[in-house]
């Protein structure tokens, strides 16, 4: 993955764990371990470190390892779990060394795809731009879309700003704060859909024990909320699994456009994949997706805008929108959507260059 001093300043520079206080204390733990950082250094290139070297850890104790570790995790024991205290590092780093073979085995065979069900919203917003926009079918693609759960985002049900949307009865329902609401297109109502499809470097599937475990394992400890969408969506979309392309978007995106229906607008969303892109490739990168618009008109969201500020003062990431007109922030999230503060900016998105 990299030197062990540039792992290092990941793990001490890493940002976005403030729902798990026990990732916050490791993070500080494993930074200042040669041992711990020698043993993250197996994560895959482009992957993230402090999420593969955490996830696999998680995935041990989740499917059963036996340790004083687990007492940690409140998603292994519950609500009794110890808080982080003076022993939390020593379990650990214990932890690590005694089942390094098999942390090692999950780094190098594994990819961080946390396919956390909340950032659905994203796709949702986009569609509901593009009715506005357009009274044309649309044509949907998430690069690093893991399983293609958020594929699915049309049949979710969500509560925004204290109104609910989507079918009552739906399987899977996402709340997420967002105040100013009014700034919001009708997520109520969504265009026709003319295609769905995903693309992404290894594709889980959702019909696979194992690869539904390791998806499960990268959501943190104290996120229950988290874990049980992601069960949910899990079971909603084996019922009808989107079309996903596996490879790389910068080598299979010409393909991937030329099978959309041509001239119709499509709306191309990432969230939390660019992070995970080798820091070389991210100019072939963006313009595969920007390629998309050869196809048709192109709305592409990109919720990867980190170290932005919402009106309210909080921290967060930036959601992006880019039309024929150009780029603009159109609003600052919470990174796992618990939370979005829509910005006036969403109101000029458009089409018609």
């Amino acid at each position: 993955m990299g030197e062990v001093g540039e792992i290092a300043e990941v793990f001490r520079t890493a940002r976005g764990f403030d729902s798990s206080p026990l990732y916050r204390h490791l993070l500080s733990v494993v930074a200042q371990d040669r041992a711990l950082l020698e043993l993250a250094a197996g994560t895959r290139p482009g992957q993230q470190p402090t999420f593969a070297l955490f996830g696999a850890v998680h995935q041990l104790l989740l499917a059963g390892t036996v340790d004083t570790l687990a007492e940690y995790y409140p998603s292994v024991v519950g609500a009794r779990a110890r808080p982080v205290d003076g022993d939390t590092a020593t379990a650990f780093t214990r932890f690590c060394a005694a089942y390094a073979p098999e942390i090692t085995a999950l780094l190098g065979s594994r990819l961080v795809q946390t396919n956390h069900v909340q950032r659905a919203l994203v796709t949702r917003i986009g569609l509901a731009l593009l009715r506005r926009a357009t009274p044309a079918p649309v044509c949907v693609v998430e690069v690093g879309c893991s399983a293609g759960l958020n594929l699915r985002a049309d049949r979710y049900g969500f509560t925004l700003g204290g109104t609910g949307y989507g079918q009552p009865d739906a399987s899977v329902w996402l709340h997420v704060d967002v105040p100013d609401a009014h700034l919001l297109p009708d997520v109520g109502k969504m265009p026709e859909i003319a295609e769905v499809v995903g693309v992404d470097l290894d594709p889980p599937d959702v019909t696979d024990a194992d690869d539904r475990a390791w998806l499960r394992a990268l959501v943190w400890p104290e996120n229950a909320h988290q874990a049980a969408l992601l069960q949910a969506a899990l079971d909603a979309v084996a019922a009808d699994p989107p079309r996903v392309r596996r490879g790389d978007v910068v080598d299979i995106g010409a393909d991937v456009v030329a099978s959309l229906p041509a001239g119709l607008p499509r709306l191309v969303v990432h969230t939390a994949t660019r992070i995970h892109v080798p820091v070389g490739r991210r100019p072939a990168f963006d313009a595969a997706v920007a390629a998309f618009g050869d196809g048709g008109p192109l709305l592409h969201l990109a919720l990867e805008d980190d170290q932005r500020v919402a009106p309210s003062g909080r921290p967060g990431i930036g959601l992006t929108a880019t039309d024929p007109t150009g780029s603009r922030t159109i609003a600052v999230a919470d990174g796992h959507l618990a939370w979005l503060e829509p910005l006036p900016a969403m109101r000029e998105v458009r089409l018609d260059g």
